[in-house]
């Protein structure tokens, strides 16, 4: 991505809907994954534990992207996109306030880095 693109934030909402390809297609589809944290379009992602604390079918990312359109294309070559695994949903999040920390992932213009207090 280039440095004079503005970085915007999206939140990757996935629903499993095939766990028999998910189990197949789960070693290319974390290859394909560690390349996207790796090289930074991808900051965090994890799976969604249900109420109980039981596993369930839902999962969550965020990505770094000039656009919606460029984060939907992030997802176009995922095996878990390709082969129909997943649903997918994609929200823009604009952080209000943030941990110092993450203001060196993400500098937005209004998000307001907060100091974390030493108790």
């Amino acid at each position: 991505m280039s440095t004079q693109e503005r970085d915007y934030l999206f939140i990757m909402f996935v629903e499993i809907v095939d766990f028999t390809k998910l189990r197949e297609l789960l070693p290319k589809h974390l290859t394909w994954l560690t390349r996207k944290v790796e090289d930074g379009r991808i900051v965090v992602t994890g799976g969604l534990s249900e109420e109980d604390g039981s596993e369930g079918n839902r999962a969550l990312a965020i990505l770094r992207a000039s656009s919606l359109q460029a984060a939907q294309d992030l997802v176009v070559d995922d095996p878990f996109f390709v082969e129909g695994v997943c649903r997918l949903t994609f929200r823009q999040y604009t952080p209000r306030m943030h941990a110092e920390i993450f203001g060196r992932i993400f500098s937005g213009e209004r998000s307001k880095a907060v100091s974390p207090r030493v108790l």
